[in-house]
């Protein structure tokens, strides 16, 4: 059984991490025999476009690693649809995913990596240290400015600390240092661009609008020099609230409560993504079964968006296809050759 490449790969990357992701994809493209076509955002696309000089002086054959830039709409989609790529990697929304996944059925039938979106959440349950999963919640809905996918928007907690919790969570939030990132105390820096930053506050509004209570922040900040938003906590949240259901791509957290382990499972469970979770308590029997039952790709006990290039990243449900990172991430660019040799003397099948 052999392992070949899959060929020429396109690799359509996001604008909130547009170093990062490559630092996740190309040594795995590379490494698995590939050539790469990177179409990085237009917003960002400096770093995709240096690290192609940096290969260059280093030494890289050309042809190996190129970049095309331009918006989605006409470069990512002749991306998608041109039959001689073999394959197509994609981080980003779910809905240009579902885009990706027409292209390619459309063109040549390509093979898909999608990292998509995630409604992640976090259960605490009341056994568990309250300061240190406060700390992980604010970390994960404030890392990046919650524009990740990865971000951590719903915490689910046990009713009986759901107070305590609340109360430690929000003045933990209320600490955070948002301003310029360029200064070393800041923990928070700006939104990205002006149409993010006025969704994020459209959804703040609508968690208003559908009767959450605003723990924490839930307003702009005048920082000069960009747009900030401070980290936002909404209590009494409930399913089919808007800011519970929807991607929001920003420091919005939103905290639902559970009395039961199956109760903290089934709310955990109730998105249409699967992307990530996380589980705090001192309990590992608990861990372990709430560990298997709750479906995401990427699951964290007592800590948040831990890692590291062995282990694989991708999600369940809607939030993508394949894995990247590991050797799951060289097999992800490889496709399977089953081969059979005859040794010895066939019989024939012609009397």
């Amino acid at each position: 059984v052999l392992r070949e490449p899959v060929g020429v790969v396109g690799l359509i990357t996001p604008w909130n991490f547009p170093f990062l992701i490559l630092c996740e994809r190309i040594p795995f493209i590379l490494a698995s025999g590939c050539t790469v076509v990177v179409k990085p955002s237009e917003v960002t696309s400096a770093t995709t476009l240096l690290l192609g000089e940096i290969l260059s002086e280093g030494g890289a054959p050309d042809g190996v690693y190129n970049v095309v830039t331009g918006s989605g709409r006409t470069i990512g989609q002749a991306l998608s649809e041109h039959p001689d790529v073999d394959m197509l990697s994609f981080t980003g929304s779910t809905s240009v995913g579902r885009s990706c996944v027409h292209a390619a059925a459309d063109s040549n039938f390509k093979k898909l990596g999608l990292e998509l979106g995630g409604k992640n959440p976090i259960i605490v349950f009341a056994d568990s240290d309250l300061e240190d999963a406060a700390d992980g919640a604010a970390f994960g809905i404030s890392f990046n400015t919650g524009q990740c996918c990865v971000s951590s928007s719903r915490v689910i907690v046990e009713r009986s600390v759901a107070r305590e919790f609340e109360e430690i969570l929000a003045a933990k939030m209320a600490r955070i240092v948002v301003g310029d990132p360029l200064q070393t105390k800041t923990q928070v820096g700006a939104i990205t661009t002006d149409a993010q930053n006025s969704t994020i506050l459209s959804y703040i509004d609508k968690g208003k609008a559908e009767g959450a209570t605003l723990v924490a922040g839930g307003h702009a900040l005048d920082l000069g020099g960009g747009q900030y938003i401070a980290p936002t906590l909404f209590s009494g949240v409930t399913p089919e609230m808007s800011i519970a259901r929807d991607e929001i791509f920003g420091p919005v957290l939103s905290s639902f409560h559970f009395d039961t382990v199956e109760e903290a499972i089934g709310l955990a469970n109730d998105t249409v993504y699967g992307l990530a979770a996380s589980l705090w308590t001192k309990n590992i029997d608990k861990a372990l079964v709430v560990t298997r039952r709750v479906r995401a790709g990427r699951f964290w006990v007592n800590t948040i968006m831990a890692g590291g290039p062995e282990m694989p990243l991708g999600g369940f449900k809607q939030s993508g296809w394949g894995r990247e990172a590991g050797m799951y991430g060289v097999e992800e660019y490889t496709q399977v050759k089953s081969v059979h040799i005859e040794v010895g003397k066939r019989t024939h099948w012609i009397k």
